[in-house]
């Protein structure tokens, strides 16, 4: 994280260069230059030649300092590193979230007494996906200290857009710049997914919705549009449920929420996975170490169309998938539906009046998802995308784009 103003120009071009940089966040930018700092340093180790060391530390005694310690094999590494797009992208931002934006790093250089080794950083460690152009990663924590993750973009009324599993925000990427012209566009990880922590409260619907509500007041809205995909579908319902008052707009994608319209009979729980994910412990047993296999699976097997998700989509998918607690988190939307259906069941007492689009693939959903949601939405559309299947935003984001915006635009014609 090199700052040239910042660093007097005293080393030769192949001389070994060691950097102590300090940068002094603002008290209510912690979070989120947190974020960015952890997004520079998975670059780094990822992408850069020439780097020995890379590490970042916070000072345990005061959360707004943070410290970072590099070795690069020359000069012209670490020159090479400063023009790194990572490296710009976070100087860049950096400026609005430190003390002293004139100033955002404090650098001093030092010669190594000693030659150092290469690291050898983690195998398969990847930098965070790059938001949008005009898009921008924000943080901010719940009332029970989750802290939520959402990048955010453009100027409008806002719409929220929610992920499913097993994917993150990154899955309405090619999506939300062609909203941002009209829109103020916010995709969200849901708690203990992406780039979100768990937070102490269940990782489930209801839940979830309540952190919508929160991530609302946050933006200032007073009310919001919300479309959700798969589990994110299901949260943007009960979100509507609990708060009729803050939404203007539903979308429920590829999903099919449960309520008080539901079977919850034997065998009523839908394809095999559901019954698997919802055994308490066994699942994340059995997936830990075995991520990238068990999630490509479903990758392949509810996509129509080929190579999507793609490569880098879905090494940004186990980017996150892979970390500690968040297979668990993602099970809980699983083990959670009980209470799901008691939270519709208390809210839903009569159907929704605010205008709800219900979007299935045909190879998966389909008109499934509109069915599901007779009882629950008085004035309900239902569109069917043919030879797509259950990565909608991926799949066909021009059309799902077109879709939104001509539903956020008609729906009260």
């Amino acid at each position: 994280m090199t700052d040239e103003e910042a660093v007097p120009q005293v080393f030769e071009a192949g001389q070994t260069v060691q950097l102590v940089v300090e940068v002094k966040a603002r008290r209510d930018a912690v979070s989120q230059l947190h974020a960015e700092l952890q997004r520079l340093v998975d670059a780094t180790h990822r992408h850069d030649d020439g780097v020995v060391r890379f590490e970042v530390g916070v000072d345990p005694e005061d959360e707004t300092r943070y410290v970072g310690y590099e070795i690069w094999a020359s000069r012209d590494a670490l020159d090479r590193h400063a023009a790194k797009a990572h490296t710009q992208h976070f100087l860049s931002v950096a400026k609005q979230l430190v003390v002293d934006p004139a100033r955002p790093l404090a650098a001093t250089r030092w010669v190594p007494m000693r030659t150092e080794a290469p690291a050898r950083y983690a195998v398969g460690t990847t930098a965070a996906a790059d938001p949008p152009p005009g898009f921008a990663h924000q943080t901010f924590t719940t009332s029970d200290g989750a802290k939520l993750q959402f990048v955010t973009g453009g100027s409008g009324p806002t719409l929220l857009l929610l992920h499913g599993f097993p994917n993150t925000w990154y899955a309405w990427r090619d999506v939300m710049p062609a909203l941002a012209s009209t829109y103020r566009v916010v995709a969200a990880d849901l708690r203990g997914l992406g780039d979100s922590t768990a937070g102490g409260l269940p990782n489930d619907v209801p839940t979830g919705a309540a952190d919508v509500h929160e991530l609302v007041a946050h933006l200032g809205c007073h009310t919001v549009s919300v479309i959700g995909q798969d589990w994110g579908g299901s949260t943007a319902l009960a979100y509507a449920a609990a708060y009729p008052g803050e939404i203007a707009h539903l979308g429920v994608f590829e999903a099919l929420p449960r309520g008080p319209w539901s079977d919850t009979g034997p065998g009523a729980s839908g394809p095999w996975f559901a019954d698997f994910h919802r055994i308490p412990d066994l699942p994340e047993t059995i997936i830990a170490g075995q991520e990238r296999t068990y999630l490509e699976w479903f990758y392949r097997a509810f996509s129509a169309t080929p190579d999507v998700p793609t490569t880098n989509a879905v090494d940004e998918y186990l980017r996150t998938y892979v970390q500690p607690g968040k297979m668990r988190s993602a099970l809980a939307r699983y083990r959670g539906v009980e209470q799901e259906i008691a939270h519709n069941t208390k809210h839903l007492i009569e159907p929704l009046r605010i205008p709800v689009l219900a979007v299935g693939g045909a190879t998966v959903f389909g008109s499934a998802v509109a069915d599901n949601l007779r009882s629950a939405a008085a004035n309900l559309r239902s569109i069917v995308i043919p030879d797509c299947g259950h990565y909608v935003a991926e799949e066909r984001p021009a059309d799902i784009a077109n879709l939104i915006a001509d539903f956020l635009t008609h729906s009260n014609d």
